[in-house]
C-alpha cells in the first residue's frame, strides 16, 4: 500500500510540474525583445512576429509592412539622389577649376551657385538619412511596444468615465474608475 502511495504521489506532482512548465514556456516564448530584434533584422518582421502570436488575431498587422517598406524606398530613395546631385556638383566645381569642359545641366550657375547648390545638396542628404534612420528605428520601437499590448486586457470591466459636476456653484471635471 505504500508503494502504490508513492507511485501515486510522485507520478501526480511530474504531471502537475509538466504542465506548470510547459504553461510558463508558452506565456515566454512572445516576447517585446524578441519583436524588436525581428524587427531591427528585417523591417516588417516584428509587426508579422506580433500578428502570429495575437490570442485572437484581433487585428491585422500585416498592412503596416508595405507602409514601412514604402517609407524606407520613398526616403533611401531621396537619399541617394541627393548624394547623386552633390556628387555631380562637385565636380562640376573641380571641373571649372582646372579647365575642363562644362556640363550643360549646371551651364547657367556660377562658382559660388554651385558653392551654394553643394551646401544645400549636403544638408538634404543629412536630412533624409536622418529620416531614413528615423522611420527605421520608428518601426523597431512600434513593434516592441505593439508587443508589450498584445496582451493587455481590454475587457469592459476596466473603465474610465468623464463627468462634468457643479458643486457649490463651481463646474469641474469628474474622473470615475471602475475596476471590477
Amino acid at each position: 500500500m505504500k508503494i502504490l502511495f508513492f507511485i501515486l504521489f510522485f507520478s501526480s506532482t511530474n504531471v502537475f510540474a509538466h504542465k506548470i512548465v510547459q504553461d510558463s514556456i508558452k506565456l515566454s516564448s512572445h516576447t517585446p525583445h524578441k519583436a524588436a530584434f525581428w524587427s531591427l533584422i528585417i523591417p516588417g518582421a516584428g509587426q508579422i512576429y506580433n500578428q502570429y502570436y495575437s490570442p485572437t488575431a484581433r487585428y491585422g498587422a500585416y498592412f503596416k509592412v508595405p507602409i514601412i517598406y514604402a517609407s524606407l524606398v520613398l526616403t533611401g530613395n531621396l537619399f541617394l539622389n541627393s548624394i547623386q546631385s552633390e556628387n555631380e556638383i562637385r565636380t562640376e566645381y573641380n571641373n571649372r577649376d582646372i579647365g575642363n569642359a562644362l556640363n550643360l545641366k549646371w551651364s547657367n550657375y556660377t562658382q559660388s551657385d554651385l558653392i551654394t547648390l553643394h551646401e544645400s545638396a549636403v544638408r538634404k542628404r543629412t536630412m533624409y538619412g536622418l529620416l531614413f534612420g528615423g522611420i527605421y528605428l520608428i518601426q523597431v520601437i512600434e513593434a516592441s511596444v505593439d508587443a508589450h499590448f498584445l496582451h493587455f486586457d481590454i475587457s469592459p470591466s476596466i473603465s474610465m468615465h468623464i463627468l462634468p459636476i457643479y458643486y457649490f456653484q463651481t463646474a469641474g471635471i469628474q474622473l470615475n474608475f471602475d475596476l471590477k
